[in-house]
């Protein structure tokens, strides 16, 4: 019933259609996930765009940031929430059901969580990044946690994927992870750790999700993300190009 999505295509197919459609394998049909939280993320226009249903809760603070706060929740829910609040047309996203997306405070990192941090973690590294000068809100979800070490990361590396893999590297718990950035808005990054994320690769496009929200590769090109390993997904032109590596940054697939 729950987990995240991302996607990257070149092929003039809607990313916000193509989320939904992969968080509808999620929940297990076009009506599934009444009453639970979902939320997609789309970097474009040189910004980010976040779109949510689900019980009032969703990511606060971050400008460019729509929501709907509606108590129906799950994919009809978002799906009524996008209808009156349209995400920009773009290339990549990523999306959740049972939760949304967690943002920084400048509205350019966007992440979904499959699991999450170990426990007690949140709440001391919320504590640390307040000292640091960051404002996070008061939703307490670990989400906008790693939202806001991915942008603090980023903002010393200056890439997504060195970003994500930093950060993931140094958090404990059983969660995998799928970040966006609108610095870079042909490009979508997942970090395995928790539930398997699994990646699929066919005619011009790449999906990135948990569980059962992708269907079989198109072209017959799949993997598993392994614990330590990140997965880099960028549209270039007219192809999309992927590849998984490890921790040290090694190539090892496809």
């Amino acid at each position: 019933m729950c987990g995240i999505v991302g996607y990257a295509g070149a092929g003039g197919r809607s990313a916000e259609d193509e989320l939904l459609a992969g968080l509808g394998r999620l929940g297990g049909g076009a009506g599934a996930g009444v009453g639970v939280a979902a939320g997609v993320a789309v970097p474009a226009d040189g910004g980010l765009a976040a779109v949510w249903d689900g019980g009032g809760a969703g990511p606060a603070g971050a400008p460019g940031v729509a929501g709907s706060g509606g108590a129906g929740g799950g994919l009809r829910g978002l799906r009524g929430a996008l209808g009156r609040r349209p995400v920009p047309a773009g290339t990549c996203g990523i999306g959740q059901l049972g939760g949304v997306p967690g943002l920084d405070g400048a509205g350019r990192v966007a992440v979904v969580l499959a699991g999450g941090l170990e426990a007690g973690a949140g709440a001391r590294l919320r504590a640390e990044l307040r000292g640091r000068g960051h404002a996070l809100g008061a939703s307490g979800a670990d989400a906008e946690v790693v939202a806001h070490l991915v942008a603090e990361a980023f903002s010393s590396c200056g890439e997504l994927v060195e970003a994500v893999r930093q950060v993931r590297g140094a958090l404990a718990g059983e969660f995998a992870v799928l970040a966006v950035h609108a610095d870079e808005p042909d490009t979508v990054v997942g970090a395995g750790g928790g539930p398997p994320l699994v990646v699929s690769a066919g005619d011009g496009e790449v999906r990135v999700a948990s569980g059962a929200g992708v269907p079989g590769a198109g072209d017959g090109k799949s993997a598993v993300l392994g614990s330590d390993q990140v997965v880099l997904v960028r549209r270039e032109f007219d192809e999309v190009r992927w590849e998984i590596t490890d921790g040290r940054g090694a190539v090892v697939a496809p």
